[in-house]
């Protein structure tokens, strides 16, 4: 018997985070691993925050700055970027696009009880 959870796409909610410019899907998760589709229009903003789990962040598509540390750099598809935990980042979407998030642990925070 398999051990793998599927999580197929028209199963999933698009969750809106700030109407009209940011929203998420909640990928594949479970045990001590998290992934996250996030949809950015341009000009919006993923505000400076810090959190105890790893990350890395995966470009899909568009342009974004990211700052981390208060290092900024641009991100465009391919590029990644990992973030140590508790490390202050944010990011503000250039060209409209998408990130695929990837957090250990995973966040319980996003997920509905």
């Amino acid at each position: 018997m398999s051990e793998a959870v599927f999580f197929p796409d028209d199963a999933l909610e698009l969750e809106e985070i700030e109407a009209g410019k940011v929203s998420r899907k909640i990928r594949a998760h479970g045990g001590g691993l998290m992934a996250v589709e996030v949809f950015f229009k341009a000009g919006a903003i993923g505000y400076e925050h810090r959190h105890v789990h790893e990350q890395v962040c995966y470009c899909l598509e568009g342009e974004f700055v990211f700052t981390v540390e208060g290092e900024s750099r641009t991100l465009r598809a391919g590029d990644s970027v990992f973030i140590k935990s508790s490390v202050l980042h944010g990011a503000t979407c250039v060209v409209e696009g998408r990130l695929l998030d990837i957090f250990t642990p995973q966040r319980e925070d996003f997920l509905k009880a």
